[in-house]
């Protein structure tokens, strides 16, 4: 018969975009959850993150905690990004050793951890060639999380998986400017534009810049099933399937039933032009697919935020 620790998880992060729907999803499989979250204190400083992972023993550790912004607003705040983010990370990561070392570490990664390139990125490139400016501060954080948990693993003899995500969205997403997700961003303000009654749908940035975009419940369950057959690797954990802005934008106007035109500024934020996981032995070892598509994640999310 399984102990209470066989059938427990802590989650940090726990009142974040991912964290939110990660414990629901828990839950709702049967497993018993400690959720910790913003109450708990700042993890960045290491009694916090001792007391976060000290409260009982766990199976798994889901490490969903970060600071982020996105956006022209990161360029102002890198080097707060990586100190925070780095110090955050490495409590994390001493605390599992000292409290938690039966736990499974799981840690959701970025694709802003590998260079820029025009080709779907395996993880073979982790760490190589230099990362996009617009993200680097919080690109080297994570790359951070990524190497010391296979250094933990193997000094220590700990377990730890690092799921590389796709572009997420879906209900409870920020909706601020600086910290939502782009697909969001563009919902928030084509809702924000239909209200007004504009002619034109304003979008930033280049419309055949390349994302994958997964909605966050296909995102949560894409690392739940990583992790049935995943250990100490990196993995890209996605379903390798591209989309443009331009696209998204469309979706968008679709699921609001909202029919204009779509309008670039001359002068507008631009990230990495193309961004693309290559999730191939993910998806080989576990025939995993998204069960939402854009068009009905989109809906869905009009439906519930935007009535």
């Amino acid at each position: 018969m399984p102990s209470k620790a066989d059938l427990t998880d802590l989650v940090l992060g726990a009142h974040g975009f991912l964290g939110r729907r990660l414990v629901r999803r828990l839950e709702a499989d049967g497993r018993r959850v400690i959720a910790v979250g913003r109450e708990a204190g700042d993890l960045a400083v290491p009694e916090v993150a001792r007391s976060a992972l000290g409260r009982a023993p766990v199976a798994r550790i889901f490490h969903f905690a970060t600071r982020q912004r996105t956006g022209p607003s990161q360029y102002d705040i890198q080097a707060e990004l990586l100190a925070v983010n780095a110090r955050m990370h490495l409590n994390v990561l001493e605390a599992w050793r000292q409290l938690q070392p039966q736990a499974k570490l799981i840690t959701p990664g970025s694709s802003c951890t590998y260079p820029e390139s025009r080709e779907p990125l395996t993880e073979a490139s982790f760490g190589l060639g230099p990362l996009h400016p617009s993200v680097a501060g919080y690109a080297l954080a994570k790359q951070v999380l990524a190497t010391g948990c296979a250094a933990y693993a193997r000094q220590y003899g700990l377990r730890y998986l690092h799921c590389v995500l796709a572009t997420t969205y879906g209900p409870g997403d920020h909706t601020e400017a600086d910290r939502s997700h782009f697909v969001g961003a563009l919902l928030h303000r084509a809702a924000a534009e239909k209200r007004r009654g504009a002619t034109c749908f304003t979008v930033w940035g280049d419309p055949a810049t390349v994302r994958e975009v997964l909605h966050a419940d296909d995102q949560i369950d894409a690392i739940l099933r990583a992790d049935a057959q995943f250990t100490d690797t990196i993995l890209n954990c996605a379903a390798d399937t591209p989309v443009t802005v331009g696209a998204v934008a469309e979706a968008v106007l679709r699921a609001l039933d909202w029919q204009v035109p779509i309008e670039r500024p001359a002068e507008s934020f631009q990230g990495t032009p193309y961004k693309m996981l290559d999730s191939g032995r993910f998806l080989a070892a576990t025939g995993w697919r998204p069960r939402i598509s854009l068009d009905d994640g989109l809906r869905q999310l009009v439906r519930e935020a935007y009535p």
